[in-house]
């Protein structure tokens, strides 16, 4: 019995791993399929982008330059150790004419070589320096603010990027669908002709096959272009969400989306670019930076006051010590104080170039300023009138694609009941077909262009 009971069982096992292997399977090829929205694809976007986080590192070197700035406040301190050799000697002395009024320094090398070591220490404490300090702080201070505000204005191209590359894979689906649409029609007028030519109607001939033939070799034409289009834009889309490259990703619609809110007036829009780009505010705190820079500039003309303390300590095992206030032992000493002193530089004129330098980037920044004051309203208003302009289109083409339809299956049946021609069943497919294409283009006109006026206004700011 034991023996009949183990193959069945080993063949239970064989199943059950099997199934589960089958099982495994169908969730990994779920998975590889995974569907996903623009929500999903731009989020991917933010968290993989190399732009952010290049932006990030030039976050972090502006706060590197702001410690470095508030660091000038503090007591900078240098310390100078060496060791070295030095020859031997015991302490001089002074021999005495025998007159008694001169003498002789005497020294008492022993002409062999020795070591010695020294410790010299600075600390040295700005206490008023006229503003170059501050001035600096403030800058650095501004220069971190402006680089988060840069990093923002990142984050709105990426998402933009994405908008354009998903919009464009799904026009480029729904472009391959338009050419499969209009290929079933030309077959079905094909069919018609077909079974007319065969039952020996004059209402029909061979050149009817022949233009019926053209009109498909458009056709097919439009669905390679559209299929490449599609394929082209599913590898930026899957690159530019950094998607694994062993995986494959749908997307969860398969149709433009038909925005349906009511735009506001162009000046509203304009009203809130000003208010929320972060260009605007990158140039104003461009422009206060500016400004302490040229104050720092100015106070590099005057003193800086400092207290300084410092200590020196020398010694070496081969030498006797002179202990002299007169005469400094360089290597047998311990000594060191506190001071307080000014320090002033001068120069012929590389303070006044520098300073009249500031003065002309911080009028730069001004001038930049009014350039985008004037340029980035027309921007707006471009976009802005891009969305009207394609929204209108899309909304008539989409009622012309509809009658064209209508035109198409009335034409059919007019020509099966013998009171219509090939002629009129080949120029409403063809007027189908351009309009059809027609409303995609607009379509997608109109989300590409909703999606640059959003990033525009600086949406992305608010979550939009």
């Amino acid at each position: 019995m034991g023996k009949t009971c183990w193959p069945q069982r080993v063949r239970f096992v064989v199943l059950v791993l099997l199934g589960l292997s089958a099982l495994l399977t169908v969730q990994a090829r779920a998975e590889e399929q995974k569907a996903l929205g623009l929500n999903d694809l731009i989020q991917m976007a933010l968290e993989s982008s190399p732009e952010l986080k290049e932006a990030e590192q030039d976050i972090m070197a502006a706060k590197g330059d702001l410690a470095q700035a508030k660091g000038g406040q503090w007591a900078q301190v240098d310390v100078v150790g060496v060791v070295g050799p030095t020859e031997e000697a015991e302490r001089p002395y002074i021999s005495i004419n025998p007159g008694g009024k001169t003498g002789t320094f005497e020294n008492r090398d022993k002409g062999t070589v020795g070591y010695f070591g020294s410790l010299d220490i600075a600390i040295v404490q700005p206490l008023y320096t006229f503003g170059k300090i501050s001035t600096r702080q403030d800058a650095a201070r501004m220069g971190v603010e402006i680089q988060n505000l840069a990093r923002e204005k990142k984050k709105g191209e990426v998402i933009l990027n994405i908008k354009e590359l998903y919009y464009g894979l799904i026009v480029a689906l729904q472009g391959k669908g338009a050419a499969s649409d209009a290929d079933t029609f030309i077959k079905d007028a094909g069919k018609r002709i077909q079974r007319l030519i065969a039952a020996g109607s004059k209402n029909v001939d061979q050149t009817d096959i022949y233009r019926l033939e053209a009109y498909q070799a458009d056709i097919e034409r439009f669905r390679i272009k559209a299929d490449t289009g599609a394929q082209l834009a599913y590898l930026a889309l899957k690159q530019a969400v950094n998607y694994p490259s062993g995986r494959d990703f749908k997307l969860d619609t398969t149709e433009l989306p038909k925005d349906s809110r009511t735009l506001g007036t162009q000046e509203e829009y304009i009203q809130k670019a000003i208010q929320e780009r972060p260009e605007f505010e990158q140039l104003k705190k461009a422009i206060k930076a500016r400004e302490s820079l040229v104050a720092g500039a100015k106070a590099d003309l005057y003193p800086s006051v400092f207290v300084a303390g410092v200590a020196s300590f020398a010694g070496s095992p081969s030498r006797d010590p002179l202990d002299n206030s007169y005469f400094r032992d360089e290597f047998n000493h311990a000594d060191g104080g506190a001071v307080l002193g000014a320090s002033w530089h001068f120069d012929l004129g590389i303070g006044q170039g520098k300073l009249a330098k500031a003065k002309a980037e911080h009028q730069k920044m001004i001038h930049t300023q009014e350039y985008a004051e004037q340029n980035i309203p027309v921007e707006v208003a471009k976009y802005y009138q891009d969305s009207v302009e394609a929204l209108a289109s899309y909304t008539a083409f989409e009622k012309g694609a509809v009658s064209a339809r209508k035109w198409i299956i009335s034409s059919f049946s007019n020509f099966d009941v013998g009171v219509g021609t090939a002629k009129d069943m080949f120029d409403a497919i063809d007027r189908y077909g351009k309009n059809q294409g027609e409303y995609l283009t607009s379509l997608y006109n109109y989300n590409v262009s909703v999606a640059r006026l959003s990033n525009a206004i600086a949406e992305y700011r608010s979550g939009g």
